[in-house]
């Protein structure tokens, strides 16, 4: 004989009730757990209806028990999974808090305005397809990145086997724009220097004449070819002048947090990023000159700060060198603090090697250096020409 039908996970069988007392009943049922297990859930009242309304109430509560994932179901808004997405990030201990801050940022400012009124069983390949689209038509890096956010967040559901696949696998591969490294010429890098060891300084300015931070801070991420937040973050003790040459420990980067402002972290981007950078010698100047404004503070002290002693925001110096750039007539070509590491990059893979190039950048692979960085050598070789001339015809 069949035995009495299972009940789904978070469901409950038929509300009965008995009358237990003058002028109390209680209300009952069998609930299937979180856990798989089937309990007897009771509730009491004055009477029938009001002891069925209370275990209601109770079974409502129990529903909603346990973590977000254990309530989700197919037809469940898709807010609702992207929060529960949100809860399950901010306990990946493998994920920087910066990276949580951008996967949020980007989650709400780039996939909710799209799917926030579909369920999750909605978000079909169809509809992905259609929102990717018109993304790209937008930019690949938006599409990439809003691609790359979703399909995390139905990633979720299919391990909380609310949905069988993830939909974001099957929709169609977005092409990468072909893209080439530009490194800075050296007549660019001269009118860059001239306008920031001039900037602000004619007999016109009003207010505090600039302190020079960010002219070092040019010279220093041109001799070391770090990111912006790495050279931001360098400090006494990360230096060692005495070296042959001199060198720098790139161990942090300067990041700015939410609710927490602008702070140096105690890891650089990678674990591949700390790293011992050998520097060049006009480097190596800038940096003795910067050790000699802060000789009597202990070694903790930032080589670049604010008045308070604070780190330096890389938004503010990015400001700074816009401003540089419109002085040097650079204005509108594209050219960043990156552009600096991009530009030793080069110089790097075409004089040494792009395996020595990817090691002084902090990369993991030699394909991230060429692909990004490094601006292909377009010189002719002669030698080639003397080796093919081997083949010319014998007289």
């Amino acid at each position: 004989m069949a035995g009495r039908p299972r009940l789904p996970i978070g469901t409950f069988g038929e509300i009965k009730a008995n009358q237990v007392g003058q002028g109390r009943f209680r209300a009952y049922t069998r609930f299937r757990d979180w856990d798989g297990r089937t309990r007897q859930v009771t509730a009491s009242g004055s009477s029938r209806s009001v002891a069925k309304t209370a275990l209601k109430v109770e079974l409502a509560g129990r529903m909603r028990v346990g973590d977000a994932g254990d309530s989700l179901r197919a037809d469940s808004p898709f807010s609702v999974l992207a929060e529960a997405w949100l809860e399950d990030l901010q306990l990946d201990v493998d994920r920087s808090d910066g990276t949580k801050e951008v996967y949020e940022r980007e989650l709400r400012s780039l996939v909710l305005p799209f799917f926030e009124h579909f369920t999750v069983r909605e978000v079909t390949v169809g509809r992905v397809e259609r929102y990717l689209r018109a993304q790209r038509a937008q930019s690949y890096a938006r599409a990439k990145h809003s691609r790359t956010i979703l399909s995390m967040v139905m990633a979720l559901a299919v391990r909380r086997e609310v949905i069988p696949r993830n939909p974001v696998k099957e929709t169609s591969r977005l092409k990468k724009p072909k893209h080439t490294p530009k490194a800075i010429t050296p007549e660019q890098i001269t009118a860059i220097r001239t306008a920031a060891r001039e900037w602000r300084t004619g007999d016109d300015v009003k207010g505090p004449r600039p302190d020079g931070q960010v002219r070092d801070l040019i010279e220093v991420m041109l001799g070391t070819a770090t990111r912006i937040g790495e050279t931001l973050a360098l400090r006494k003790c990360d230096v060692d002048m005495t070296a042959d040459p001199p060198r720098v420990h790139v161990s942090g980067t300067i990041v700015v947090r939410k609710g927490a402002g602008v702070l140096r972290q105690s890891h650089p981007k990678t674990d591949e990023s700390n790293r011992l950078v050998a520097i060049p010698a006009f480097a190596a100047e800038v940096i003795r000159r910067r050790l000699a404004l802060i000789a009597g503070e202990d070694g903790e002290h930032l080589l670049f700060f604010t008045k308070k002693g604070t780190p330096l925001a890389p938004h503010n110096a990015r400001r700074t060198f816009r401003d540089i750039l419109k002085d040097a007539g650079l204005e509108g070509m594209e050219i960043t603090p990156h552009a600096f590491r991009r530009t030793g990059a080069t110089l790097l893979a075409n004089e040494v090697g792009i395996e020595t190039a990817a090691d002084v950048l902090g990369h993991t692979s030699t394909s991230t250096t060429k692909e990004h960085y490094a601006e292909p050598d377009r010189s002719v070789n002669p030698i080639t020409a003397t080796v093919l001339q081997r083949l010319a015809p014998r007289s």
